[in-house]
């Protein structure tokens, strides 16, 4: 009985240890497909994040290069021997400097057209009519609007005092007179030296008189002026001038119409604006 016993534990260590095998190789064969599982999602994950940072090590590996290009178009620009900051310095201070528009700004002037008014008083006395004495005290004011480079072309206005006499037919007849109108003048101009110029004047204006000029005249009439100027700028702006002037007067109508003539000076004053 006693044998019996104990072949009986044999057998059931036996069992119990082939169950106890089996477990392990059981645990063992469901693990293997868990690792490989594991296995495969690491592999994955590696292979999508390969691209990724490919892309992100190109990205800084361009924006190196691109650093590295700018600076050296710096140190190209950058004359030898001379840091980068104190140039920019110079600059900031040459910025700040007022001195260059102001510099510029007259050059800019010069270059750009400019208006001017000019004043002529004149005294015409008359000549080469023995029986036609008449003096001629004007005023005139211009206003330059065209610039033809050598020729130049001005408006205004006249303001006359004729004074004196005529005599036609043994008949003494009175001169006075006021007259005022429109004027036309162009001027042909030559540069003679740095502030002197001359030219040659030649103008033309319409009057209306107070009265009939000359006596057995009409009230209204025309005088014209030719002769060479003198101008000096003694500043950019301004200018004085003198004229030798010959004038003709008349009315330019075949009847009533006494006209005479005279020479004598016109001092000029311009002011450019």
């Amino acid at each position: 009985m006693a044998k019996k016993h104990d072949t009986t534990d044999i057998t059931y260590a036996a069992n119990a240890v082939q169950k106890l095998s089996n477990a392990k190789w059981s645990r063992t064969l469901l693990a293997l497909p868990i690792a490989a599982l594991g296995l495969l999602a690491w592999q994955t994950t590696a292979m999508a994040a390969a691209p990724v940072a490919a892309a992100a090590s190109q990205t800084a590996e361009n924006a190196g290069q691109a650093t590295q290009q700018e600076a050296g178009k710096a140190e190209a620009q950058q004359p030898q021997g001379l840091p980068v900051e104190p140039v920019k310095a110079a600059e900031t201070e040459s910025a700040k400097t007022p001195s260059t528009p102001a510099a510029a700004e007259p050059t800019a002037k010069k270059a750009e057209p400019c208006k001017n008014i000019e004043v002529q008083l004149e005294y015409l006395e008359g000549r080469f009519f023995k029986k036609r004495d008449v003096d001629l005290y004007n005023v005139h004011v211009y206003r330059q609007y065209k610039d033809l480079g050598a020729l130049s072309l001005h408006y205004g206005l006249t303001f006359e005092r004729a004074t004196g006499s005529t005599t036609e037919d043994d008949i003494w007849r009175d001169a006075e007179a006021v007259g005022f109108g429109p004027s036309y003048m162009m001027r042909w101009t030559k540069r003679i030296s740095g502030k002197l110029d001359g030219s040659i004047d030649g103008s033309g204006s319409l009057l209306a008189y107070n009265h009939a000029h000359p006596g057995n005249g009409r009230a209204y009439g025309f005088l014209w002026r030719i002769g060479p100027r003198l101008t000096y700028h003694y500043t950019d702006r301004d200018a004085l001038s003198l004229a030798y002037l010959f004038h003709h007067s008349s009315n330019g109508m075949s009847s009533h119409n006494p006209g005479y003539n005279g020479i004598g000076f016109s001092l000029g004053f311009t002011h450019w604006y």
